[in-house]
């Protein structure tokens, strides 16, 4: 059976066969015998390429349904929908429908699948597990039922096609070809989420990289983020590992049961216990472990720890410690996480994609790895419920040693109690009135939760300091979490 075959989807969903003689049939129509086969799965309108089937689902303002002209005029082969339209097979729930079409697709693939998680670390830990491996992941940090979905179909038509060129749809990036392992992420912000994504890619092997306080509005508190992260580790039959963030999270019952790994700042060998493994970094960067060794392209403990956890993945599925370490160290780890720019004579560290007390203890730490004059723009860490105001005056107090400090948004501010020299804006755009006090040959660290937008921060630095904007200034990547 075809997967994307309009017959043979349809009755994997139990859909209706559309009725292209009723009303509101469009210029697009054409009968149901004459459907393509579908090349790929997509959700978003403005993101259809040609040969994608187009799920047209219920959204938080408005319904798929609404943009399927311009789905059609992008090329879609057809249309998933639980709304009439003479262009969609019609099902109940269309939501319901990509999931089964997910779960059939999984069920295909003979390829391992990797599942990855963490309060942080888990993007480019991902990526470097792909590289380690010479696997198959999804993009950036594309981690939805939705966008797991359109990977898997990818995944599993790719395995079973003769060209591969013709099923890449751009769902899976990464050095591997049909049949290499697949590498997920796999982010939750509520209570059961993790169960839910474990039933959809039921995954071989995980990896839990940290644990720490992030969406404490939806999980209320730490403990119940590491039960819940711990989901993936519990429901696994193969290999799990765990960064020694999230291990002493874990109960002692399953922590006993599963790899851990550890970073040391020291010289002399590494150990390597059947279920510890230790890793050792020098002061130049160099990262030794399981006979291995390489200087990383990045700083900090924490991003050493993330290779470390890619290398024993890859070596406990029987690769070679050296080769996976030189694969992991060329990875292009993804844009805004401690990504490294240079306008003029500022080095400016970006981490603008979101924020965490955690995730933001670890950038410090990198900020501090690099000469001063040391400048810090910092978001609202949001999402943390309760403990907002007390996380923002705890990184107050992290960075009263700091050159210059300007503090964005309203939770934020708070970082003022604990550090008065903090300089106040109300947003991406207002933050731009400091850009002129920043001290020449200043390395500067751009930080803040997503739905602030600072990557425009970023942009104006750039292009103020500089001389251009992002994408034609000088990139060294620098960590990423």
């Amino acid at each position: 059976m075809k997967l994307l075959e309009p017959n043979s989807l349809a009755a994997l969903l139990g859909a209706a066969l559309p009725d292209q003689a009723g009303p509101g049939t469009s210029d697009t129509a054409r009968p149901f015998t004459r459907w393509p086969t579908g090349k790929g799965v997509a959700f978003n309108s403005s993101m259809v390429r040609p040969g994608d089937v187009f799920f047209a689902l219920q959204g938080a303002t408005g319904h798929g349904i609404d943009h399927a002209e311009q789905a059609l005029q992008s090329g879609a082969a057809y249309l998933v929908s639980d709304r009439q339209h003479p262009m969609a097979l019609l099902v109940a729930d269309a939501q319901a429908a990509l999931l089964t079409l997910g779960r059939v697709a999984r069920g295909r693939l003979a390829a391992p699948i990797i599942g990855i998680s963490g309060s942080a670390g888990k993007t480019t830990t991902k990526t470097l597990v792909t590289h380690a491996l010479g696997g198959r992941s999804t993009p950036g940090n594309l981690n939805t039922p939705a966008a797991l979905v359109a990977a898997l179909v990818e995944a599993a038509l790719m395995d079973h096609a003769t060209d591969t060129t013709a099923v890449n749809r751009g769902a899976l990036v990464g050095p591997g070809r049909a049949g290499s392992p697949v590498v997920l992420e796999l982010g939750i912000d509520a209570i059961g989420e993790m169960d839910e994504l474990i039933d959809l890619t039921a995954p071989d092997h995980a990896l839990l990289t940290t644990i720490g306080e992030a969406h404490l509005a939806a999980f209320t508190d730490t403990a119940t983020v590491a039960r819940e992260k711990a989901r993936l580790l519990e429901r696994v039959a193969g290999l799990r590992l765990a960064g020694s963030g999230a291990a002493q999270q874990l109960q002692e019952s399953l922590s006993a049961d599963v790899i851990v790994t550890t970073i040391t700042v020291q010289t002399g060998p590494p150990s390597d216990c059947q279920r510890s493994v230790t890793g050792t970094l020098s002061d130049s960067g160099e990262l030794s472990a399981l006979g291995a060794s390489a200087r990383l392209p990045w700083r900090g403990t924490a991003m050493a720890e993330n290779a470390l956890l890619a290398l024993t993945l890859a070596v406990r599925l029987g690769g070679a410690a050296q080769a996976a370490l030189d694969a992991i160290i060329t990875a292009p780890l993804e844009h805004s996480r401690l990504e490294r720019l240079r306008a003029g004579d500022v080095t400016i560290i970006d981490d603008s994609y979101n924020s965490n007390p955690l995730s933001a203890a670890l950038a410090l730490e990198v900020l501090r790895a690099a000469k001063r004059p040391l400048v810090a723009f910092l978001g609202d860490m949001r999402e943390l419920g309760e403990v907002s105001r007390q996380r923002h005056r705890e990184l107050g107090s992290a960075t009263s040693d700091l050159d210059m400090v300007v503090a964005i948004g309203e939770a934020a501010a708070s970082l003022r109690d604990a550090n008065p020299t903090a300089l106040l804006a109300t947003d991406a755009l207002d933050a731009q009135r400091f850009i002129d006090q920043i001290p020449p040959g200043a390395t500067v660290l751009v930080k803040g939760s997503r739905s602030l937008g600072l990557e425009r921060l970023v942009d104006a630095l750039l292009a103020r300091l500089g001389t251009a904007r992002r994408g034609s200034a000088e990139r060294t990547e620098v960590s990423s979490w």
